[in-house]
């Protein structure tokens, strides 16, 4: 498994973005304002055959190749009583 995302943050995304079973969304390298300038940006999409996919409570999370290095080992968790949103990425540390 290249990243690991939570099921309450699935959850997170199929409420937000009204995501249903068998839907994609692409994880993607974005330049922001912060400590490192990179962030990860998602949005609904279909992944192609050579995209890196993991699928995780129905919902396909996919990544364009050139885009592997920036997910390697990333963790996304989301505590739905604190509203609190953890992204780990190790690329970027």
């Amino acid at each position: 498994m290249m990243f690991s995302i939570t099921s309450p943050v699935v959850k997170l995304y199929k409420d937000e973005l009204g995501l249903k079973q068998g839907d994609g969304l692409q994880l993607f390298c974005r330049y922001a304002g912060s400590e490192s300038g990179l962030c990860i940006g998602v949005e609904k999409g279909k992944p192609t055959e050579e995209d890196y996919v993991q699928e995780i409570d129905g919902i396909h999370f996919y990544v364009k190749p050139h885009e592997v290095w920036f997910v390697e080992k990333m963790s996304m968790d989301y505590d739905d009583i604190d509203e609190q949103f953890t992204i780990n990425l190790p690329s970027i540390a």
